[in-house]
């Protein structure tokens, strides 16, 4: 089901130790058969975490995510799940088959990053060993940027020659590759043979890198009065700036290993030497957007390390006003997000190197929610005329189109009522009433919505039909024996959510094992959906016993009894969907019949 093979995964999955994989990010302990320590993805005092090694299931009763070792590192590392299949396969010395990048592009996209590595390296040799470096040596030198540090972000140097790296991809077999990263270009002149030159010439090179570390693209500054002052590799198949984030790679370890106490953040600035400065002065949290505009794209990237994003602004009207565009974006990803102000005159670059960490740092403390800087503007220019504050409740409740988090959107709905005094219920009438197209919640913002307090899927309360549908799914993904008679209960006629239905019929349609599953689960269920997957997986289902033939039939058992109850459920909610529909047709017939009665002049 899967483009690696299931053998591979498999392989791959049976030798990545769990609780050695997550032990490099949480301390466990052991505790019966799981092992449990503090939630790396939310603060906690008491461990809600667990690890099952013998099902190779996390899982956090906290905040609900769990899954896989490989759903641990997606989350950890910000990758994909091919990535992260890949990511561990090197780890442990697994080989994948060639076409495991996508079909029969893997092997041009191999040859895009290998030329974009060449060329990092190019240019990093360039700066540092080459007499073409010197005046960029000392360039960085005057901006304050040490050595270290400007090797720990590959900055490199592009000479003024017109075809260098491209002589050096030519002789790699590189040359069509780098034209289609961008690195090199044709002559327009010449169809047929055409001589290639170099793209970044007599600039300071920045290589951006992905999650990995592997460079997909530079930016280019010059050293002189020349413009564009910065040139950026063009879109590519490895490239979008749409999605990218500058000093990504070199900020997710220090974002993650903050994620235990709580004090998880990244700090978005805007340009290299922002990132670059900041880092050196010990905020290795921070990062850059790729592109003039920051994107709800680069933020969903982002939130998959921290939800706590902390902006940076100019301290002037203008950059007060980029805040509340800002705002906008931060909402569409499902982030409230923080905002600096840097004073007049300075950016984080320059501030943190005229002023010092401290003082940068003490901005970073007094960081203030843009929603409520928004509100308060709004309250600010509702204090005239009633036509203004109406104007102000408008834009309040179009703001509030965009909050997809229901506790969210209710504590700002009353925060926004009574700073505008106005009514609570019709801010809220106006805001979840018909939205525009830019408002609809997209996926994402759905699942941020559920995943915010997400409920057990074993446990009682709330839709017992909803929780159903999961368990089932996750009773049937666990124990392959209980298949065929889920299959034949008909429990998939009574799926009110149709994709999660057709993903149960078809895991009944198979008799291979989870760990077999792995790739497809992840393309067919929500990470939400998954989580709530894992409780069964690292929960308590079972009781302990001594005889493990006694424990296996146990845990089916209780296995099976639950499916039923799930299956009893759906039914129940069918009918009961049923009887009130019919309920409302009646009521709909009796009011016809009234209205008609009444047209005649009869009465009632």
């Amino acid at each position: 089901m899967g483009r690696f093979g299931d053998d591979k995964i498999e392989e791959v999955r049976s030798r990545a130790d769990i609780v050695e994989i997550v032990g490099a990010h949480v301390r466990l302990r052991r505790a019966g058969r799981n092992f449990v320590g503090l939630c790396p993805f939310h603060n906690e005092k008491t461990p809600s975490f667990s690890v099952n090694a013998e099902r190779g299931f996390f899982h956090c009763f906290g905040c609900g995510v769990g899954g896989s070792v490989f759903n641990f590192i997606t989350r950890v590392e910000g990758l994909t799940f091919p990535e992260a299949v890949r990511s561990l396969a090197k780890k442990y010395g697994v080989t994948l088959p060639e076409h495991d990048v996508a079909g029969p592009a893997a092997g041009e996209r191999e040859a895009m990053l290998k030329a974009s590595e060449v060329a990092a390296e190019f240019f990093a040799h360039v700066l540092w060993n080459t007499t073409d470096g010197a005046m960029a040596r000392d360039y960085l030198k005057s901006r304050a940027i040490s050595v270290e540090t400007a090797r720990a972000f590959m900055i490199g140097y592009a000479p003024s020659r017109p075809a260098s790296l491209a002589k050096a991809l030519e002789k790699r077999g590189l040359r069509e590759a780098g034209l289609k990263v961008g690195l090199v270009k044709k002559d327009g002149n010449v169809a047929i043979g055409a001589e290639t030159y170099d793209m970044f010439r007599g600039r300071v090179m920045f290589p951006i890198r992905d999650a990995q570390g592997r460079a997909i693209g530079f930016g280019g500054r010059v050293l002189d009065a020349r413009l564009p002052k910065y040139i950026n590799s063009p879109e590519s198949p490895l490239y979008s700036k749409t999605r990218t984030l500058y000093g990504l790679f070199e900020a997710r370890q220090a974002i993650s290993s903050s994620a235990s106490s709580g004090k998880d953040r990244a700090i978005l600035v805007e340009g290299y030497f922002d990132v670059i400065a900041l880092w050196q002065a010990g905020f290795k949290e921070a990062v850059a957007g790729c592109g003039t505009a920051l994107t709800v794209e680069q933020l969903r990237v982002l939130s998959r390390y921290t939800k706590n994003v902390i902006a940076c602004f100019d301290g002037d009207a203008a950059g007060r006003k980029a805040s509340m565009r800002a705002l906008e974006i931060f909402l569409q990803a499902g982030l409230l997000g923080r905002g600096i102000f840097i004073p007049s005159g300075f950016d984080p670059d320059t501030f943190v190197r005229e002023r010092g960490a401290a003082a940068f740092a003490d901005l970073t403390e007094k960081s203030e929610l843009l929603v409520d800087y928004f509100l308060s503007e709004q309250a600010g220019e509702a204090r005239g005329s009633i036509a203004e504050r109406g104007r102000a409740a408008h834009r309040v409740a179009e703001m509030l189109k965009l909050v997809g988090d229901p506790f969210q959107f209710d504590m700002l709905a009353r925060k926004g009522a009574d700073l505008l005094s106005i009514g609570e219920e019709v801010l809220r009438k106006e805001a979840r009433g018909p939205q525009s197209r830019s408002a609809t919640p997209s996926r994402f913002a759905r699942e941020r919505a559920q995943t915010a307090n997400p409920p057990p899927a074993a446990a009682g309360g709330g839709d017992a039909g909803a929780k159903a549908e999961i368990g089932l799914i996750a009773l049937a993904l666990l124990h392959p024996e209980l298949r065929n008679e889920i299959a034949q209960s008909g429990a998939t006629a009574n799926f009110e959510e149709i994709r999660l239905g057709e993903v149960l019929a078809d895991l009944c349609r198979t008799d291979e094992p989870y760990t077999a599953l792995e790739e497809w689960i992840a393309d067919r269920l929500t990470a939400e959906e998954q989580g709530r997957v894992s409780e069964f997986a690292v929960g308590p289902l079972n009781d302990e016993v001594v005889d493990e033939t006694q424990k296996v039939s146990s845990d089916l058992e209780k296995c099976r009894a639950l499916a039923n109850d799930y299956v009893v459920a759906l039914e129940r909610r069918h009918r009961a969907r049923e009887v009130g529909r019919l309920r409302s047709g009646a009521d709909v017939s009796a009011a016809q019949a009234v209205i008609a009665l009444r047209r005649e002049g009869r009465g009632v």
